[in-house]
């Protein structure tokens, strides 16, 4: 190819407002699938919004190889230097964000790293269902399971309350996909913590057929005040009652759309829940007096509520951190209206703290740069400092 080539110049001068104008479909995407949308209705906007992006791709492209963007009319070349800005500024800030951002203050924490798949055998935990080709690829850290444990100086818990221990799985997502025999570990895992709570925050089934694997393999688990679990998006799909029934053998109460009080050395405790915005809502008026509230949210997207209303810890699941977070980039796609704020991790708003697992596995069976974990808290109290 010559070097006066016009493709050459087409290449270079759209690189960076065609990454743009991806960005855009991304955020559609990752903000669309944030507003509690069934998946069937969810899959056809995906395909709707996919379609706008290739074809005004297509008709962007063709146009600037006839007449630069920079020389087209006003509204099209506002939205050239849209994409310019978005490509070029922000989304490389927002990533240089994600990269740089540190926990909160008063958070500690160490993992261990559970490989599996030597310790079991990969072909042990793969199943035969849609998808488990996906857990054969080279670079899959599917069976590389973080078990974290954090340390968290609240300034809001009461004395009473000090070394509480709650032990969190998410998104589990059974699927034919994988073999029970993953689970199974992964809740052995979960239960060599001595736990005064263990609470699932949503995404336990991808499947019909598998709902009989939640009893058995959960029922294990033992908490000294109890078990607690919400649905997610995906259960919304796969019979919700039958799940639910499903928990409650195992020994797990729902807090779907409700809170539950307990009373610890003198301390009231509340523990709250929901999966909305796909399941049942929580109201401002329902929030229990408490000297410490704990809230179960499958979508992090709840947290600027949780705040509002008082809440001093929020668990949630939801964004996986991505499932793959590529080098320099991070994350792509995430489920929110937020879209990559809230990706994993600890975040702090006011007496607030928010932690965003990265769950167990999901729907699609690939993780890369992401690991599945399961997490232990132990809570300690620290009062705020004092300033004259």
């Amino acid at each position: 190819m010559s070097l006066e080539s016009p493709w050459l110049g087409v290449l270079g001068a759209i690189f960076v407002p065609a990454l743009g104008h991806l960005y855009h479909f991304i955020l559609a995407v990752n903000i669309t699938s944030g507003w509690g949308l069934r998946e069937t209705s969810l899959a056809r906007l995906r395909l709707v919004l996919l379609a706008i992006l290739v074809a005004s791709a297509a008709f962007l492209l063709a146009r600037h190889v006839r007449d630069p963007w920079w020389n087209w009319v006003w509204p099209l070349r506002a939205y050239a230097y849209l994409c310019l800005v978005s490509g070029g500024l922000i989304l490389p800030l927002t990533s240089l964000g994600l990269g740089m951002r540190r926990r909160p203050g008063g958070v500690a924490g160490q993992s261990d790293l559970l490989a599996l798949d030597e310790q079991l055998g990969s072909e042990t935990m793969i199943g035969t269902g849609k998808g488990s080709w996906l857990l054969r690829l080279p670079g899959n850290e599917s069976f590389q399971l973080l078990r974290r444990e954090w340390v968290l100086d609240h300034p809001g818990l009461p004395q009473a309350l000090e070394g509480l221990t709650i032990v969190q799985l998410s998104d589990l997502h059974f699927a034919p996909c994988f073999r029970r025999a993953f689970f199974e570990r992964v809740v052995e895992a979960c239960a060599e913590w001595r736990a005064d709570l263990v609470v699932i925050t949503g995404d336990l089934v991808d499947a019909d057929e598998v709902i009989p694997w939640i009893e058995p393999v959960l029922e294990p688990l033992e908490a000294r005040l109890g078990k607690y679990a919400i649905l997610g998006n995906h259960d919304a799909e796969h019979q919700p009652q039958r799940v639910l029934g499903a928990l409650a053998d195992a020994g797990f109460a729902s807090l779907e759309g409700r809170w539950c009080t307990m009373e610890e050395n003198g301390a009231r405790l509340a523990v709250g829940g929901t999966s909305a915005p796909w399941g049942p809502a929580l109201s401002p008026g329902s929030v229990p007096a408490a000297d410490f509230r704990i809230l179960l949210s499958h979508s992090p997207d709840q947290f600027y509520r949780a705040r509002d209303w008082g809440v001093d810890l929020m668990l949630s699941g939801h964004n996986h951190g991505g499932q793959i977070r590529l080098p320099a980039l991070g994350p792509v796609f995430m489920p929110s209206v937020y879209s990559r704020r809230f990706d994993r991790g600890f975040f702090r708003s006011g007496s607030t703290f928010l932690y965003v697992s990265e769950g167990v596995a999901g729907k699609h069976p690939y993780r890369y740069g992401c690991p599945p974990e399961i997490c232990c808290f132990v809570l300690k109290s620290r009062p705020e400092p004092q300033y004259r």
